[in-house]
C-alpha cells in the first residue's frame, strides 16, 4: 500500500511541475504578442497623431477658391467655357497658381490646350478672339488647293504660288468655319477680302496658284504675316472691272476642274481599284500629278492645279485660259500671244484692249 502511494505523489508532482511549465510557457507567448500589439498600436496612433496635426496645419492655412474644368469628359482646345463647364472648389492658397484667374473672367473665353476634368484654369490656357468686327463676313472658295487631312476648325495659312516660283502669304492663320467637300468657309473682314480678290486676280491673270497650309500646334503657335503685295494694276482692274473677280473665280474654279477630271480619266482601272478598296489611297494621286506635271514642292491637295500649262506641255504662262464652254474637253494647241507684265502693266485699265482674252 505503501509503494502504491508513492507512486501516486510521484505522479501528481509530476503532472503540477508539468502544468506550471506550460503556464509559464503560456504567459510568456501571452506576453510576447501583447508587447507586439501595443507596438503596433504605438506605431498607428503616431501615424494618426502625424497626420492630425498635418490636417491642422491644412485647416489653420488661408483657403483659396479655384476654377476647375466640371465637363465630364473635358474640354478641347479651341472649345468656349460657359458656366455650366466651371467650378470652384477651395484649394490651400499655398499650393494655388500665381495666374489662377476668377470664375468671371474664364467664361466665354477659349482653351488652348485639351483640359481633362478636375483641371484648374490659369491664365496661360485661356484666349479670347475679341469682340466680332461688323465688317466680319462669312466667305467660301472653291478655287482653293486644300491639303488632304484638313478638317474643319483647323487654322490655315492662304498662299499664292506664281509660275516664277514666287510665294506669298495672302491670309494668315485663318479658322476653317465649314469644310464640305472642295468647299471651304472662312470668316474674313473687308481686309481680307479685299487681299483676297487681288489674289485671285493675279493667279487669274498670271497662271498662279491659290492654295493652303494647315498649322501644326495652332493654339501655341504665332500667326504668319502676310507677305502678299497686291499690285497697283490688278488694284485698277478691279476698280474698273467690278466682275473681274467674279470671272477670275470662276476661270480658276473651271480650271480646277478641268485638271480634276484629267487626273480621273488618267488612272488606271488598277488604280480605280486600289482606290476604292482604301489600299492605293494616295498612290494614284502621286502618278497622276507626275503625268501632269504638278511640281514636287507643291503640297498635297485635294484637285491640284498644275503648274505648267495642261494643253501644250510647256512651262510658264498658259496660251489660253480654260473657260465654262471648254471644261468639259481638252482643246489641242491653240497658241496665241500671251502678255507680259510689262505689257499689262502699261495697259489703261478700264479699256479693253483688242489683244484681251474674254474669259
Amino acid at each position: 500500500m505503501s509503494k502504491i502511494r508513492l507512486r501516486q505523489k510521484q505522479l501528481i508532482m509530476a503532472a503540477v511541475v508539468g502544468a506550471v511549465i506550460m503556464a509559464l510557457i503560456a504567459l510568456a507567448i501571452m506576453i510576447f504578442v501583447i508587447k507586439n500589439i501595443q507596438d503596433s498600436y504605438r506605431d498607428d496612433r503616431v501615424g494618426l497623431e502625424q497626420d492630425l496635426q498635418n490636417a491642422n496645419k491644412t485647416i489653420q492655412q488661408e483657403m483659396k477658391k479655384v476654377p476647375v474644368v466640371i465637363r465630364k469628359n473635358g474640354v478641347k482646345a479651341g472649345d468656349a467655357l460657359s458656366e455650366s463647364d466651371i467650378k470652384l472648389i477651395d484649394v490651400p492658397s499655398a499650393t494655388v497658381p500665381a495666374n489662377i484667374m476668377r470664375k468671371e473672367n474664364i467664361v466665354g473665353k477659349y482653351v488652348k490646350i485639351d483640359m481633362p476634368q478636375n483641371t484648374p484654369i490659369t491664365g496661360s490656357m485661356l484666349f479670347e478672339k475679341g469682340v466680332t468686327a461688323n465688317d466680319l463676313r462669312n466667305q467660301e472658295f472653291k478655287l482653293i488647293q486644300l491639303p488632304t487631312k484638313l478638317d474643319s476648325r483647323q487654322f490655315v495659312d492662304v498662299r499664292i504660288k506664281f509660275p516664277t516660283g514666287e510665294d506669298y502669304i495672302v491670309l494668315g492663320k485663318k479658322k476653317v468655319s465649314d469644310l464640305t467637300g472642295n468647299i471651304i468657309t472662312f470668316q474674313m473682314n473687308e481686309q481680307d477680302i479685299l487681299l483676297m480678290s487681288s489674289a485671285i486676280v493675279d493667279a487669274y491673270i498670271n497662271d498662279a496658284t491659290i492654295y493652303a497650309l494647315s498649322y501644326v500646334d495652332p493654339y501655341m503657335q504665332s500667326e504668319a504675316i502676310v507677305t502678299y503685295p497686291p499690285k497697283e494694276s490688278v488694284k485698277n482692274l478691279i476698280k474698273s472691272d467690278p466682275n473681274i473677280v467674279q470671272r477670275a473665280t470662276e476661270q480658276l474654279e473651271s480650271r480646277k476642274r478641268t485638271v480634276l477630271e484629267m487626273n480621273l480619266r488618267s488612272m488606271t482601272p488598277e488604280e480605280r481599284a486600289k482606290y476604292n478598296t482604301g489600299a492605293g489611297i494616295g498612290t494614284s494621286n502621286t502618278s497622276s500629278t507626275s503625268e501632269n506635271g504638278y511640281s514636287s514642292d507643291q503640297p498635297p491637295v485635294r484637285g491640284s492645279i498644275p503648274t505648267k500649262d495642261v494643253y501644250n506641255g510647256n512651262t510658264g504662262a498658259r496660251s489660253e485660259p480654260v473657260t465654262s464652254e471648254t471644261s468639259s474637253t481638252v482643246p489641242g494647241p491653240q497658241p496665241t500671244p500671251v502678255e507680259t507684265e510689262t505689257q499689262t502693266d502699261s495697259k489703261v485699265y478700264g479699256e479693253t484692249p483688242e489683244n484681251t482674252v474674254t474669259p
